[in-house]
């Protein structure tokens, strides 16, 4: 009983550490885990709507919003919603 306790345990704390280990890897970039992306969550969510959008309906203005939008908010395009974006 106790070695399927120990097993049991074992695994919970591998389990929880992992998510925790990775947690604080994609948190802080490192060792290539995640990425920064210099956007506040609400301005990246009307960014990641104009996209799709504009894949949904490709029209000139669609394209012209996205491509605005990409110039005050993402120039370097770190979040890689420009992709394809002439």
């Amino acid at each position: 009983m106790t070695t399927l306790a120990g097993i049991i345990a074992t695994a919970a704390l591998s389990h929880l550490g992992g998510h925790l280990t990775g947690g604080i890897l994609a948190r802080f970039g490192l060792l290539g885990f995640g990425r920064k992306i210099g956007i506040a969550r609400r301005v990246l969510r009307v960014g990641k709507a104009l996209r799709t959008v504009f894949l949904g309906n490709p029209t000139p203005k669609a394209r012209e919003d996205l491509q605005r939008w990409l110039q005050e908010n993402d120039p370097k395009n770190e979040s890689g919603l420009g992709d394809g974006v002439v």
